[in-house]
């Protein structure tokens, strides 16, 4: 059960209209793949996302180890 809610709290915190995006937010040029890297907004979604595919993959992963 804790793992779904860590799955809908990650996934609630991708969506995009929660990223407040505005014309001017940020330092870097927005057409720029250096600004999705480097600007805080962007990096949280991706560092959740991130979090996402590892957290599957070790799960899949146990799950897997402990059917055999």
């Amino acid at each position: 059960m804790k793992t779904r809610v860590l799955y809908l709290v990650v996934l609630l915190c991708c969506i995009p209209a929660l990223a407040f995006a505005h014309p001017g937010h940020g330092t870097t040029d927005p057409s720029s793949w250096r600004h999705y890297l480097t600007e805080p907004v962007h990096v949280g979604v991706l560092a959740s996302a991130v979090a996402l595919v590892v957290a599957s993959v070790l799960e899949l992963r146990r799950r897997h180890a402990a059917a055999r």
